[in-house]
């Protein structure tokens, strides 16, 4: 609980950190980046659901409080993976918000990527940082070379991206070779999952603004089976609903490991 004890203190040096130098764009920049590149959503709603999310994070207490939620969850399993690492490992969190889970990796170094990682730091809503490097950028478009990490964390993070699997493939694409892939996910029941999708495309006004993405257990296990390899799937927590238990909605962790597969060759 070391980190709980230091929930109010706001990091300096993470906004000393992003320099031009070091951040890779601003917001502006990543949404003409997706209009160029095109996607699942549009720009105007990938900045709807970023504007959301950026609206979540500058609520009080709310950084504190997700901070509690990836120790109690996620502490485990992180340092359990941890063990596969030593000194000279490179570690990504993907889409890391300003909780990181990178942070519980207790050995290498760590680069943490997120498309509003600028806002996070101006706001000063970043909780404290070990050192590392800040990327402000897409999960579409990783500014990494091929095969630059040991293991890429990604938690509670794929279901905001513009297109989800694109963003696994650059995962693949930057994962050294047997390189773990660890996500952490919120999975909905499959008529849960529809309705929201259909919601999505069909009835915007009543949408989850900043979730464009619904996944089921079948889906987001063939999603990562066409990338990796799935060495373990654990459920880490479930919400019932109160009058509908079969409607609950649970949180998932995947462990998966890099194969061959290659996108291009699709």
């Amino acid at each position: 609980m070391e980190f709980l004890s230091n929930a109010t203190e706001m990091t300096t040096s993470l906004l000393d950190a992003c320099t031009p130098e070091i951040v890779s764009s601003t917001f502006g920049k990543v949404s003409s980046r997706l209009r160029r590149k095109g996607g699942l959503t549009n720009e105007a709603r990938w900045q709807a659901a970023q504007a959301k999310e950026l609206g979540f994070w500058e609520r009080t207490g709310v950084v504190e409080s997700e901070m509690h939620r990836v120790l109690e969850r996620y502490a485990a399993e992180i340092t359990d993976v941890s063990r596969e690492l030593n000194e000279h490992s490179h570690v990504l969190d993907l889409g890391c918000g300003p909780t990181c889970a990178a942070r519980l990796v207790p050995i290498g170094t760590k680069t943490y990527l997120d498309p509003l990682l600028n806002s996070y730091a101006e706001s000063q809503r970043m909780y404290g940082l070990p050192a590392g490097e800040f990327i402000c950028a897409m999960a579409e478009n990783i500014p990494k070379a091929d095969k630059s990490f040991d293991l890429v964390l990604s938690v509670n993070a794929l279901d905001h991206f513009s297109e989800p699997e694109r963003a696994i493939a650059e995962v693949q694409r930057v994962l050294k070779d047997q390189g773990l892939f660890l996500l952490g996910l919120f999975l909905h029941p499959p008529i849960v999952a529809a309705l929201r999708t259909f919601i999505e495309r069909s009835v915007p006004f009543f949408r989850d603004e900043a979730h464009p993405h619904s996944f089921t257990i079948t889906s987001i296990k063939g999603l990562l089976s066409r990338h990796f390899r799935i060495e373990r799937e654990t459920r880490v927590f479930r919400k019932d609903a109160a009058w509908f238990p079969s409607l609950h909605r649970e949180d998932w962790l995947f462990l998966c490991r890099k194969t061959n597969f290659s996108w291009e060759n699709r």
